[in-house]
């Protein structure tokens, strides 16, 4: 692992030699929610990145292999956001399953780990109209031109309410 793109870090602890994965699947889906109207159209509202879990397997083949995974196994319980680091990219994450098998001990233990990415609640004013300040701001800002045709006591002006002319 010759530079930073090819590290693998889960909050503090460097994958290496055997440890590391052959395959990492990252990524995720776009959240929404589809409206399907008459005639075959649709509207699609979407609602943000929603990451998949981040799952994989691999072998610890060294002299501390079952003390790597009682530390890893102690990050899980402690259920706290930790940084991930892979392929250049960042995310926090929290443990939310670690198992470990142990081969031949104490130098050779596989494992199978699986990672939760934290996303961040929506800031106020941050998103589109998608994000939930977006959609109240709105409609606070509708309700607002709406209420300036109206007099005191519902009655539309210019239709023979208090004050019309």
């Amino acid at each position: 692992m010759a530079s930073g793109l090819d590290q693998l870090t889960l909050g503090g602890f460097v994958f290496s030699g055997f440890s590391p994965p052959d395959l990492l699947p990252l990524g995720g889906h776009q959240a929404m929610t589809i409206h399907k109207l008459p005639g075959g159209a649709r509207v699609i509202d979407t609602l943000g990145r929603d990451d998949d879990d981040i799952s994989w397997r691999g072998t610890f083949f060294q002299n501390d292999a079952i003390n790597v995974c009682v530390q890893l196994d102690a990050m899980r319980k402690a259920g706290s956001l930790i940084p991930f680091i892979a392929a250049g990219q960042s995310r926090q994450v929290v443990i939310s399953h670690f198992l470990y098998s142990i081969r031949r001990y104490p130098m050779w233990v596989e494992y199978i780990i699986t990672l939760v990415v934290y996303q961040p609640p929506p800031t106020a004013g941050g998103g589109g109209a998608s994000s939930s300040g977006g959609v109240d701001s709105a409609v606070s800002s509708d309700a607002a031109s709406g209420a300036d045709g109206v007099l005191p006591g519902g009655a539309p002006s210019g239709q023979g309410g208090i004050g019309s002319a």
